[in-house]
């Protein structure tokens, strides 16, 4: 475990390399923000772990490209869900007292080969990350972050539209109207700051990534993902890695400031 400190200390991340790479803990001004977690349990439950080469559901665990099907594990019975990294050991590849940078591959779960790197970084007022993915052979490409936020007393998740899921839980290409709390689907455009208040911080999620999948079911918890696609985009209209080039998003976690 890795603790990043904010030069002004009122920030205190913890990243667990041996366990994907997470943000296994997020305190700031001495208040916990991240459902916490070990290794006892689900490793899809705590913290804030990166989705790599895809993040959501697949259906069926199977993936369509180029003329072939190849079957990925079914951690999520029927489907597999939010990659193949998040339960692997990172390798640390620079560490101050306030960044880290790990990387890792994709394991066997993942019929192609290729490399991410994820950045870390707190300073006084946000916590920065950065994935960065290199293939080394033409893949479908598709990464995301998943925080298990405290359930926040107050929040603002307002989107243009939602994608409709199907019978079996998948999203489609159908936008529809936001439904009110509590869901568990994929939202697109946001209308204005994509606002938590939790445990009286105010913080503001903004990305570079397209899409926003809201988990809200648990009384405990709720989560706010940025994805680069919808769930299943890796069959349904997939982004193309070529083999030796790189593709990176961002997300960022802006504490606000007390005037």
């Amino acid at each position: 475990m890795i603790t990043l400190t904010s030069p002004n200390h009122q920030i205190i991340a913890k990243v667990f390399p041996e366990f994907g790479s997470r943000l296994g803990s997020l305190v700031i001004n001495e208040q916990h923000i991240l459902l916490t977690g070990g290794n006892d349990d689900d490793p899809l439950s705590w913290g804030c772990y990166p989705m790599v080469p895809f993040a959501g559901r697949l259906r069926h665990g199977k993936l369509h490209f180029n003329n072939a099907t190849h079957q990925l594990r079914l951690n999520h019975q029927p489907h597999s869900i939010h990659g193949t990294v998040f339960d692997r050991t990172w390798d640390i590849h620079q560490q101050t007292s306030s960044s880290i940078t790990l990387e890792t591959d994709f394991g066997i779960h993942w019929p192609f080969q290729g490399t991410v790197i994820h950045h870390i970084e707190v300073t006084d007022h946000q916590i920065h990350f950065e994935l960065t993915v290199t293939a080394h052979e033409t893949m479908p490409v598709q990464v995301g972050w998943h925080p298990w936020f405290i359930k926040p007393q107050s929040s603002s998740l307002r989107f243009e539209s939602m994608l409709q899921r199907d019978p079996q839980g998948i999203t489609t290409t159908q936008e529809v109207e936001p439904p009110q709390s509590p869901v568990d689907d994929c939202f697109i455009n946001p209308q204005g700051d994509v606002t938590l208040t939790i445990n009286e911080q105010h913080l503001t999620l903004t990305s570079n990534c397209s899409h926003w999948v809201i988990f809200d079911k648990p009384e405990n918890a709720t989560c706010v993902e940025p994805q680069s696609g919808p769930p299943n985009v890796s069959n349904d209209s997939p982004f193309v890695l070529i083999a030796g080039e790189t593709f990176r998003r961002w997300f960022d976690i802006e504490v606000l400031r007390e005037t």
